[in-house]
């Protein structure tokens, strides 16, 4: 049986089934559709030019460096 990927399961000792042990994963269908919310919200803040750290901008020392590409 898979490993469902829920957003608020995953231990430590799974994580080393599915990394080290190639256990199948599956994403549950609530999570999925959180995703699919939040994809809505970063691509409306995209197309706003909204600064987002370390999506349009870079990360640590770079994060004073923006992209001006949409990727």
């Amino acid at each position: 049986m898979p490993i469902v990927l829920d957003g608020s399961s995953l231990t430590i000792e799974k994580l080393v089934r599915i990394a080290r042990h190639g256990e199948k994963v599956e994403l549950d269908p609530k999570a999925l559709e959180r995703i699919k919310v939040c994809r809505v919200m970063l691509e409306d803040k995209l197309k706003a030019h909204e600064i987002m750290y370390g999506t349009n901008t870079g990360i640590g020392n770079s994060r004073r460096l923006f992209s001006t590409t949409n990727r």
